[in-house]
């Protein structure tokens, strides 16, 4: 887009939520062209590597990887060219918004870190700040709301859910020690380390592997288990508004809403006796994502990783023409360590690049969040359309859309 936002705008838009590298803000002002919309910023470390100043592009060992890339004049647009054209064509043009720029003067960014301070979790601010320095910021639909309820003020509640990864890794090149890894899934590992470094309270029960399992049963308590415990995986809008897990990505953060108060906020949706709402509303949500195909796509790009880093750490060695520390490391123990991995030295180039390239967007697809709207519809003879879901224990039809 053409104009600019500058300081004077930077009150119209409100802190919706962040991740590790970006803020997300959603837009309250009546601009049209704004009015549905979400603005994606760029943060910057403290630490953070010269490239991350958002006016250079892709690092050195970066553009050996993607060529595809290299065009881009800034970090930025490297990545909104990679979600373009790496991500949307492997899920699915009906599932990646991409998005479009939106040239941003650096007073809007500073008013934007000034007003939305105190929304920030502390241990965020402390890691990142807006990056000032950027010149152009992601502009996305706000997908909390249904495909033009905002305009048409049209009743929506939308659920994130953040999978994680849906698979156990196979590769024959898994140290024995770490063997641990084709037995329980990483988010499960996860949740123990982070509950062993007092950064969670609770371990959640939730397990990828039942979430993408195919089995209906074991969805209800995949959905169920991410209900009981949100953390940073589970959120709930309501026509746009969060009332149900954490702000601000900490995984640790309490819920808008307590359970009860989220069962009777759920009395506008769910058409059943107080107690019962909440069950059949996470029965709603897993039946949708039990027949939805966006999973099975999820699994495919997130199963691109097939040797796990353990092997393509060698491969990345390859590709940027290095002495592979790992092989070193092993020689000072023991020969056979690194005679394992020796195949993988011996590949072609173009092999290697495959092999880091696959890598690394299975791990976007192990971290990428899932969104599910609904809005009912009088119609309960829908069930075979492809967008609409009937929750028999009460009879009701909703139309749902994926992203």
């Amino acid at each position: 887009m053409e104009m600019i936002l500058e300081a004077r705008d930077a009150g119209e838009w409100a802190y919706r939520g962040e991740g590790a590298a970006n803020l997300v803000l959603s837009y309250t002002g009546s601009y049209p062209p704004f009015v549905g919309k979400v603005l994606r910023v760029r943060k910057i470390t403290e630490n953070g590597a010269e490239y991350d100043n958002g006016l250079s592009g892709l690092s050195k060992h970066e553009c050996l990887l993607w060529d595809e890339l290299i065009s881009a004049p800034s970090r930025e647009m490297a990545e909104h060219l990679y979600v373009k054209n790496v991500m949307r064509p492997l899920l699915g043009s009906d599932y990646v918004e991409s998005g479009v720029r939106v040239l941003v003067g650096k007073g809007f960014l500073e008013s934007v870190e000034s007003n939305i301070l105190s929304k920030r979790p502390s241990w965020r601010v402390n890691d990142a700040k807006t990056n000032t320095e950027c010149v152009s910021a992601l502009l996305l639909p706000d997908l909390s709301h249904f495909p033009g309820s905002v305009l048409n003020k049209e009743f929506c509640i939308t659920v994130e859910i953040k999978p994680k990864c849906g698979f156990l890794p196979v590769s024959d090149l898994i140290a024995e020690e770490n063997s641990v890894k084709k037995s329980i899934s990483r988010f499960k590992m996860h949740q123990a380390l982070k509950f062993h470094q007092g950064k969670i309270s609770e371990v959640s029960e939730y397990d990828p592997l039942d979430l993408f399992s195919k089995s209906i049963k074991r969805v209800n308590k995949a959905v169920k288990d991410l209900f009981l415990t949100p953390q940073n995986n589970f959120r709930v809008f309501l026509n746009g508004s969060l009332i149900y897990g954490g702000l601000g990505g900490s995984p640790s953060s309490k819920s808008y809403l307590t359970r009860e108060t989220f069962e009777d906020v759920l009395k506008c949706v769910i058409q059943s006796d107080n107690g019962n709402r909440t069950t059949k509303f996470l029965d709603l949500v897993a039946e949708t994502v039990f027949r939805s195909r966006l999973l099975d796509r999820l699994l495919k790009a997130q199963m691109l990783d097939t040797l796990d880093i353990e092997g393509a750490i060698h491969a990345y060695y390859n590709v940027v023409s290095q002495s592979c520390k790992v092989c070193s490391k092993f020689r000072e123990v023991e020969e056979k360590l690194s005679e394992r991995y020796s195949h993988i030295h011996s590949d072609p180039y173009s092999k290697s690049l495959k092999i880091v390239k696959d890598y690394l967007t299975a791990a976007t697809a192990k971290d990428l969040s899932t969104m599910i709207s609904f809005r009912p519809t009088e119609n309960r003879d829908m069930e075979s359309l492809d967008d609409t879901v009937v929750l028999k224990s009460t009879r009701q039809s909703f139309q749902y859309k994926l992203w």
